[in-house]
């Protein structure tokens, strides 16, 4: 019997340690979990987010969310903007950044509103921040400050959770995207970053038109004789198969409005960066402006 008491005690404390294992195992996983979608080597967000922190000057720049949604990206931009201002700092009127937010969605513009509040002290949200919802991304608003606009940021597609019929109303669309970006490009300051994330599953051509024309930035300053129009030319036709041109014209459209308006011998480097083997997974477009 004592044998027997023993053995079972002996089996409940293994039981214990089993179940510890399993709860601290499911606890590692969480952790896990929250590390990997946070890793800039693994999410294009958390990529995007990096580079951002990368580009932004806390408490100087004006940065643009030109397609806010829910706000989770807002967030990120305030807290890199903002860092640890808070409405006690003796400095806190002289503090000039501005996070501006937009969206055509008032939804979208009330989520991000919120999103922000939880996270800023009122005096910045009510004197750095400005949502504007019901508001579409071109022409792109302009800033109360742009004499340093570090970062413009774009996440494309719809509204996450949105019904099929305001997939099909507020979608962004490949022309009124192209007029946007081409505002961008002229508002950054040298160093600053063009940021667009673009999803070739669902939006192809518009997708493409993103990187033809990041390309087309960086090929400003090409040696090639055929400058940056021969680029243009080659792109190939829209890739629905239709045999139209609709994402050569408006890339082509929108360089010419940069080099126009833009100044002179201005100087780009743009980026594709996208995972290898998921070719519908989402697409990050960078291009900064190095002159």
């Amino acid at each position: 019997r004592a044998f027997s008491t023993l053995d079972a005690a002996s089996r409940a404390k293994n039981e214990d340690t089993t179940c510890s294992s399993s709860s601290q195992e499911a606890t590692k996983k969480h952790v896990d979990k929250r590390t990997y979608l946070s890793n800039p080597n693994v999410t294009p967000t958390a990529l995007a987010h990096s580079l951002w922190k990368e580009t932004i000057l806390p408490g100087v720049d004006t940065v643009i969310d030109a397609t806010c949604g829910n706000g989770k990206d807002s967030v990120a931009l305030a807290e890199m903007l903002f860092g640890q201002h808070s409405a006690d700092d003796d400095n806190q009127k002289s503090i000039q950044p501005e996070l501006l937010c937009i969206d055509i969605q008032s939804r979208a513009a009330a989520n991000t509103t919120e999103a922000l509040r939880e996270v800023l002290d009122v005096d910045i949200f009510e004197n750095n921040c400005r949502v504007l919802g019901g508001t579409s991304h071109a022409p792109l608003p302009q800033p109360r400050n742009s004499n340093s606009i570090g970062l413009i940021c774009y996440n494309l597609g719809w509204l996450p959770g949105s019904s099929a019929d305001d997939k099909g109303a507020f979608a962004t669309k490949t022309v009124t995207t192209m007029y946007s970006l081409t505002d961008a490009a002229l508002m950054l300051r040298i160093g600053g970053l063009l940021s667009v994330m673009t999803y070739p599953g669902t939006t192809p051509l518009e997708s493409d038109a993103v990187k033809y024309f990041a390309e087309g930035l960086a090929m400003q300053t090409t040696r090639d004789k055929a400058g940056w129009q021969g680029y243009v030319d080659a792109i190939p036709p829209d890739a629905d198969g239709s045999g139209a041109t609709t994402v050569r014209d408006a890339v082509r459209t929108s360089l010419e409005r940069v080099v126009e308006k833009g100044v002179p011998k201005q100087t780009w480097r743009a980026f594709e960066h996208k995972p290898l083997g998921r070719p519908l997974s989402p697409i990050l477009i960078t291009a900064m402006r190095i002159k």
